[in-house]
């Protein structure tokens, strides 16, 4: 069976023509179902070409059935390419693609086919590619034996892919936010180009108009690859202007085809060779631009231009110094200061807390490093601004330090040492109270803390603020005393740099009025033993959340809109990174192997879970979800949530879980004690033992009455974790310490 074949065309008669014609050439041609979009003109000025266009589709044959489809309405390119291809994939499960300006070899569409069959079920492969670039612009090395080579880029000038590789995109782009927090993903996508992280964020400004880019960050999202042929069986004939996207480029430009060329030796999907990376990552960066031969008169033009742009500089660089110098500071009721806006547990708990307070409180602020929405009262860098992506690269500089120990664990590890030029800093502010969270990514270095005159609360989201850098301690009880021969830098020194760190906590903190507020008693008891933050004065006020968003919707509704068979139950799983070893993945994976009726394990998060084959369990991944109505729904569509944490605070997403009357099975461990009442509203496992984790999914999943663990689990949600008790907790304790006076 080969696989159908869809062209996408618009306005571009001659074009059209060409491709078709070298498509008909082809030797499956006549085995080859071809169906054609033909996009509706979006003005006059392009009815006239359209028309020409529709009646050359009119005339095509050489193919096992033509099919065309003419567009009553302009639809654009990207628009109609994910509608096209989802049809086609819908119905057939694979598809060839391409666009009205790729003119194909004669074996063209056996590579695609014979592609398509080798690696149907490589893991590692997302999609096929069928142009490469001309060999003056990237050269393969005489060396390279195979007919193929995998890229972390896609390919959109002639391609192909499977049903199950393109329902994995998130079209919505609704990992944005964490993507563009995260220098070392954006580091990491850039590896198939320098300019691939710039299109995503202009994709997501409405900049650009582009399907590529979003499945070239399936690829990336996914850990998969983009097969490329070592000789192109693609020529782009429209690098002329004609096109909307692609202007005149000599370097992907082809003289001609390889018209003999077969691709039969393919390469393996993973692991990319990395001398083909760096010429493929090299191909896109632009060229040197060629000297310009010094005349006088252009030695004469340079340095009247020379002098002018200093002229610029400097009154610009004495216009920010008199700003920085001269600019006012503002009284502020309570300033809630955390590294990022929404993005990240702490960062969604930190957000809800503002939202709470902010409704008794309307002076209050939030300060950030990056801000996702143009609310007044947040103050910081916008994420999309130059400044904002500068600010988050910049956040990475901290890291710097931690370079003098090769041997640390993949862990999060945070100096606070290097303070980020782009942040808002806390001077400009004159706080009644300063109420910290989550405080990373260089917003504050640690002596900026010990400047705060105003009564400060902490809220403790993990235990970085009492150690002497780590997120989470594990088996060591080193911030007991004063940290040094840290095992997560992988140290055998006393005065190492978490000695480093804890001293100048200890020295800042001095003169601090600090009232700390623990999510969870697990994590009080933690603040309470520790050496930095003994004699303090430690509350316990659980995060909140809007429990009018997160409430149950009717569970039956919530799965026929997933898509996920009701007839069998399902459980749920998710964390911001589904890989974090903390986060208990691998005690899941061991779990489930147990399981031994049929279910539905639906995940959400970045990456992908390790799970051992089990016939009984049918996997689905959301992906990244941002938005609490979309999470509600998923909830509610859950029979139980799993949180198989090895160390966790108090997890937002038990708390939003039960807060939509779903039951959840944990580890009796850190501070879900807190949350799940073992066989009320949930199931307490021994701590990480995935035999017991399976018999409370059994227990929960065969529960009588399962009504009774629903409506107990959403009112533990609402008796604890409503903002509305939360506030008040907080409004309290504003009141007391600062005498109860308010804007």
């Amino acid at each position: 069976m080969t696989a159908p074949i869809v062209l996408f065309a618009y306005n571009r008669p001659s074009h059209t023509r060409a491709t078709l014609e070298a498509l008909a050439r082809n030797t499956l041609a006549a085995q080859s179902d071809l169906v054609i979009f033909s996009d509706a003109p979006k003005d006059d000025a392009a009815a006239s070409a359209v028309r020409e266009v529709r009646e050359v589709l009119a005339g095509v044959t050489g193919f096992a059935s033509v099919r065309v489809v003419e567009r009553e309405r302009n639809m654009g390119l990207a628009r109609s390419v994910i509608a096209g291809v989802t049809e086609l994939l819908d119905a057939h499960g694979r598809v060839i693609v391409l666009e009205d300006d790729l003119v194909t070899s004669r074996h063209f569409l056996q590579y695609m086919n014979d592609a398509l069959d080798y690696y149907a079920d490589d893991p590692k492969a997302f999609s096929i590619g069928g142009y490469q670039f001309p060999a003056r612009t990237m050269a393969i090395p005489m060396r390279y034996r195979h007919d193929t080579y995998a890229s972390y880029r896609c390919c959109s000038w002639g391609w192909a892919t499977w049903r199950d590789r393109w329902a994995r995109i998130d079209w919505d782009m609704g990992y944005i936010d964490a993507f563009m927090a995260d220098r070392e993903q954006q580091a990491r996508f850039n590896r198939g180009g320098p300019d691939m992280t710039q299109m995503l964020m202009h994709q997501h400004q409405g900049r650009i108009d582009s399907w590529a880019i979003r499945f070239c960050h399936a690829h990336f999202a996914n850990d998969m690859r983009c097969i490329y042929p070592v000789k192109s069986l693609v020529s782009n004939i429209g690098l002329d202007n004609s096109g909307v996207h692609c202007g005149v480029d000599p370097r992907r430009q082809h003289d001609s085809l390889d018209e003999a060329f077969i691709p039969s030796d393919f390469c393996r999907a993973d692991p990319v060779e990395p001398e083909l990376a760096a010429a493929f990552y090299q191909a896109f960066c632009p060229p040197p631009p060629e000297p310009e031969p010094l005349t006088p008169r252009v030695v004469l033009r340079k340095s009247r231009s020379f002098v002018r742009h200093s002229f610029h500089i400097a009154a610009r660089v004495a216009a920010r110094v008199r700003r920085f110098l001269f600019r006012p500071v503002q009284d502020v009721d309570i300033l809630l200061v955390n590294t990022m806006q929404k993005s990240g547990g702490a960062a969604r708990a930190a957000w809800r807390t503002f939202l709470g307070v902010s409704r008794g409180r309307p002076g209050a602020r939030y300060l950030t490093l990056v801000k996702d929405d143009l609310r007044a009262d947040v103050v910081g860098r916008y994420h999309w601004s130059l400044k904002g992506v500068l600010a988050v690269r910049f956040a990475s500089l901290d890291r710097i330090p931690m370079a003098r120990y090769p041997q640390r664990l993949p862990v999060t590890f945070t100096p606070a040492k290097w303070i980020n030029p782009l942040r808002v800093p806390l001077s400009r502010f004159r706080p009644r109270l300063v109420h910290l969270h989550w405080l990373a990514s260089s917003l504050l270095r640690v002596e900026d803390l010990g400047r705060i005159r105003a009564p400060v609360v902490w809220t403790l989201h993990d235990t970085w603020a009492f150690t002497g850098g780590c997120h989470y301690t594990g088996d060591c009880g080193g911030f007991q005393s004063r940290c040094g021969r840290c095992p997560q830098l992988g140290s055998e020194r006393d005065d190492d740099l978490s000695r480093e760190i804890w001293l100048r906590k200890q020295k800042a903190y001095g003169e601090l009025n600090l009232t700390v507020v623990a999510p969870s008693r697990w994590l009080a008891e933690l603040a309470r033993r520790s050496s930095l933050f003994a004699g303090r004065r430690i509350e316990i006020i659980p995060n909140g959340l809007d429990t009018d968003v997160f409430c149950p919707l009717d569970k039956a509704a919530a799965k026929t809109f997933l898509g996920i068979d009701a007839a069998h139950p399902v459980l749920l799983f998710g964390a911001q990174w589904l890989t974090d070893r903390r986060k208990g993945g691998d005690l899941l994976a061991a779990a489930l192997a147990k399981i031994e009726f049929p279910c539905t394990l639906l995940t959400f998060g970045e990456g992908q879970l390790a799970l051992t084959t089990n016939p009984n369990l049918a996997v689905r991944s959301l992906g990244s979800l941002s938005d609490d109505v979309s999470l509600a729904l998923m909830y509610s569509a859950a029979d139980v949530f799993l949180c198989p944490s090895r160390e966790d605070n108090l997890p937002n997403t038990v708390a939003e879980a039960m807060a939509c009357g779903t039951p959840c099975v944990a580890f009796d461990a850190n501070g879900l004690p807190d949350m799940v009442t073992h066989q009320v509203d949930g199931w307490l496992a021994k701590a990480f033992d995935p035999e017991d984790l399976a018999r409370g999914i059994r227990w929960i999943l065969s529960h009588p009455q399962p009504e009774v663990l629903r409506n107990a689990a959403r009112a533990k949600a609402v008796a604890e974790y409503s903002l509305d008790v939360m506030s008040a907790r907080y409004a309290a304790l504003y009141s007391e310490l600062t005498g109860g006076l308010h804007q």
